[in-house]
């Protein structure tokens, strides 16, 4: 008999199967579904209609004061386009404005209204709500140190 005849007649052992892969079980996918969840939430309870992208852009607005809209897209993490269109539905609906930046006045920087100053501070009171009851399952220390975990994991 040849040595490959010989290992087709072989049975398979465990260790000769590659690892059994269970997708519930995978970090990346229980992100997104709990991504899913969380926005869900959001859609459903956020004042004025807010998506997360425009309620992210007037909290950090709110947070750091007037900057260029290219800073304010890297610190809430979106590119370009998205801040772009972000910034002209806020603007359309009042609640930001280009100003001169007061750092360097040959440029333009992104400011909230006071109605948009307004809308913020009571968007931030909401997705506290939201939040408690997306991570209600979670003890006070489970959430702090999944909050540890997420930033450890997106500042590589």
């Amino acid at each position: 008999m040849t040595q490959t005849a010989k290992k087709m007649i072989q049975p398979v052992t465990a260790a000769d199967e590659p690892e059994r892969y269970v997708l519930d079980d995978k970090p990346g996918f229980l992100l997104r579904v709990a991504l899913k969840t969380h926005t869900a939430f959001l859609t459903a309870k956020m004042i004025e209609g807010l998506t997360a992208p425009q309620f992210s852009t007037l909290a950090k607005l709110l947070e750091v004061g007037p900057c260029s809209q290219n800073h304010l897209g890297r610190l809430i993490h979106y590119d370009s386009a998205t801040i772009t269109g972000v910034i002209n539905r806020l603007k359309t609906r009042g609640f930001i404005e280009s100003i001169v930046d007061p750092l360097d006045r040959r440029r333009m920087a992104i400011d909230l209204t006071d109605l948009g100053r307004r809308v913020a501070a009571d968007a931030i009171a909401t997705i506290r709500e939201i939040s408690r009851e997306t991570f209600s399952p979670l003890s006070a220390a489970e959430h702090a140190a999944l909050t540890i975990l997420l930033k450890k994991v997106i500042r590589r």
